[in-house]
């Protein structure tokens, strides 16, 4: 028998993937720390690849510039707000 398609873990994945892009799209935009905060207050696991797959891979997310904070620069996110619309 061949391994199951959706395993509990990706099943994980994708469930934490979409709550980030529901996050941004509600409080976007937002910086990573900021996401990272949220995550936490709300009792996720803060993954690599959870992150990678919701903000770079996902189509309704968009990568809108760096902010400084405290002397760093910070990626900012945002839910793009043009995915459906018709041109």
């Amino acid at each position: 028998m061949g391994r199951k398609r959706w395993t509990p873990e990706r099943q994980r994945t994708l469930k934490e993937a979409d709550w980030i892009v529901g996050w941004l799209r509600t409080n976007g935009p937002a910086t990573t720390r900021q996401l990272v905060q949220a995550m936490q207050t709300e009792g996720l696991e803060v993954r690599a690849h959870v992150m990678n797959k919701a903000l770079r891979r996902s189509p309704f997310i968009v990568h809108c510039g760096h902010q400084e904070v405290e002397g760093s620069s910070l990626s900012l996110w945002d839910f793009d707000r043009k995915v459906g619309e018709e041109e």
